[in-house]
């Protein structure tokens, strides 16, 4: 299977209509999703959750690439920390990138992605792969950058 015969459109509308997250389109092929988290005491958390299709990135096959931001990497964070909670994720897995600050100057963040080859996947596993990474990175934006600022 590959991109082209994978409906990633369709399959994220229908995760998004199963748990009513909010879902926007924000480029062709590039899905956001505001993914909701039920704390144990009973309030809500919302992470976002970007998801698209990266041709050819894994040995030359289509993946689902996912990810969400924790927030700014800085040198002054605790890595060892940081690094340990990354060990709780099913799919997903900690890694810094380039990115750019709101007013358009670059800067690296810290995410959670996941990537899973498209032959591998569907609904139900893109299911628990969405929500693996918005978990761990809520976790880590809570624990390490102070809450929702991303």
């Amino acid at each position: 299977m590959n991109a082209a015969s994978f409906d990633l459109k369709t399959i994220v509308t229908n995760i998004a209509e199963r748990w009513k997250y909010k879902m926007e389109e924000i480029t062709p092929g590039v899905f956001r999703l505001d993914v909701a988290l039920k704390m144990k005491d009973a309030t809500w958390r919302y992470q976002f959750v970007y998801i698209w299709i990266i041709a050819g990135r894994h040995f030359g096959k289509d993946v689902v690439y996912m990810n969400s931001r924790c927030g700014e990497y800085n040198p002054n964070l605790n890595h060892y920390k940081i690094i340990k909670e990354s060990g709780f994720g099913t799919f997903a897995q900690v890694t810094i990138t380039t990115d750019k600050r709101a007013d358009g100057s670059p800067c690296e963040t810290v995410i959670v992605q996941a990537v899973q080859p498209v032959e591998l996947t569907n609904e139900t596993i893109l299911n628990e792969v969405i929500y693996d990474v918005a978990y761990n990175a809520d976790i880590i934006e809570e624990s390490y950058f102070g809450g929702d600022n991303n």
